[in-house]
């Protein structure tokens, strides 16, 4: 069972690796690009990235794949299988023979198909994979995973970036998309591959099967009857509502008002990266030594730092606090991205993990979505005043930057005092 449990582990290290680099190509730059050569315009792009983070409501409803006598290991396997060749089949559209509108119709279907799968998919598909990994070593287990995703992602997307430019300055820029998609297909492949490696884990299916009523019930149940569900999901709304917030229109901001060049962004996303993958252990160690809710008031307590840090970057000398603030954030996450999950195991009874984990996930991503557009409002709403207020020059983004310094603050408050108290799910059982 060792040696079982070891390759498992190891083996879900490769798969949450190769899961990472197919998402940085379905996403960011490389998803502008497939959307910029199936003619969409840019601002149907913002449209379509959007619609695609709603997709996390679907996890609502991980709880009706687990059913008895099914395994759950086939079931995320087909699933994956049906995720990925969708991800893969996205660098085919732009050569279909059709319309621009019958392409970007299609696409934008493919793409949103794939991301409900993988949300229906993801909150089962974590606790089978983490049922291999000791409960006092998730910590550390999960700095390793995130470490190796980090740094591969990295080398990644420098390579897969060098080549595009490589044969876009020949004026060959089609054979660098085909290259792309290529290198999308075989990294597909190898998931599959790796993901089918991993064996069952019984115990995982239910006595009896939940049907959609059932399942809406036992979210009603956690929403009304669990004190410890309803204190973590308002964990995960304020931390979304403090990062959707502000940190999609800090890109604009930086290359805007700041005035940074595209390898000084690039060296603003790396050498933080790079920090957080050597902070990730010491943050596991802690969590498994302390506990979750310990390492992620630490987290959070760092992330409200970066925030405030960067509502004083201002263009000038201090828009080097930008770096300041890119290398506290990225620390932060070390803790808060892992914290967020697995402080979940220690507060909710296992056998209700995947729903728990489904309901916290989309409602705080659906709202999390909502806040975003507020925080649109306030960019329109400085932009169209010049950045002035109160007869000072104020950039939105500062002030975007100082309310989740703020919701953040007040986050790592409420785990210290309110989370931190709750009896863990093992004392109340026994």
């Amino acid at each position: 069972m060792p040696d079982r449990a070891r390759r498992c582990r190891n083996a879900y290290i490769v798969e949450a690796l190769l899961e990472y680099l197919i998402s940085l190509l379905v996403s960011g730059a490389f998803l502008s690009a497939i959307l910029r050569q199936v003619g969409v315009s840019d601002a149907v792009t913002g449209v379509v990235s959007s619609i695609i983070s709603l997709a996390c409501a679907a996890q609502l409803f991980s709880g009706l794949l687990a059913r008895p006598g099914r395994s759950v290991r086939r079931t995320m396997l087909a699933l994956g299988a049906a995720n990925q060749l969708l991800f893969a089949a996205l660098y085919l559209v732009p050569f279909i023979r059709a319309s621009q509108g019958a392409r970007s119709a299609l696409f934008i279907l493919m793409i949103l198909s794939a991301h409900l799968i993988q949300n229906l998919s993801r909150p089962l598909k974590y606790q089978w994979l983490m049922s291999f990994v000791a409960p006092r070593e998730r910590g550390w287990f999960t700095a390793r995973k995130e470490i190796v995703s980090l740094i591969g992602g990295m080398l990644f997307t420098l390579a897969m970036g060098r080549m595009v430019d490589h044969f876009t300055a020949q004026g060959r820029e089609k054979t660098g998309f085909i290259l792309c998609g290529a290198a999308m297909a075989a990294v597909a492949a190898l998931y599959f591959v790796v993901l089918f490696s991993i064996d069952d884990a019984p115990g995982l299916e239910p006595r009896s099967a939940a049907s959609l009523r059932e399942q809406i019930r036992n979210m009603l149940t956690l929403l009304g009857g669990n004190k410890a569900f309803r204190r973590l999901l308002l964990c995960d709304i304020l931390w979304k509502a403090a990062v959707y917030l502000s940190t999609p229109y800090f890109g604009t901001y930086l290359i805007g008002e700041l005035g940074f060049s595209l390898t000084a962004v690039s060296l603003l996303g790396i050498v933080p990266g790079l920090l957080r993958a050597l902070v990730s252990p010491w943050f596991g160690r802690f969590a498994d030594r302390k506990s979750w809710a310990a390492s992620l008031t630490l987290g959070l307590s760092i992330a409200a730092a970066a925030f405030l840090v960067n509502a004083f970057t201002r263009p000038g000398p201090a828009r080097l606090l930008y770096a300041v603030y890119a290398a506290l954030y990225a620390a932060s996450l070390a803790s808060v991205n892992g914290g967020l999950t697995n402080i979940t195991y220690d507060y909710i009874d296992e056998r209700l993990f995947a729903h728990a984990m489904g309901a916290k996930n989309a409602v705080s991503g659906v709202l999390g979505f909502l806040v975003s557009l507020a925080g649109s409002a306030v960019v329109r709403s400085v932009q169209a005043r010049g950045s002035v207020l109160l007869g000072h020059v104020v950039y939105a983004q500062q002030l975007l930057s100082f309310a989740a310094f703020l919701l953040i603050a007040l986050l790592a408050l409420y785990v210290r005092f309110a989370v931190a108290s709750m009896p863990r799910a093992e004392e109340a059982r026994s």
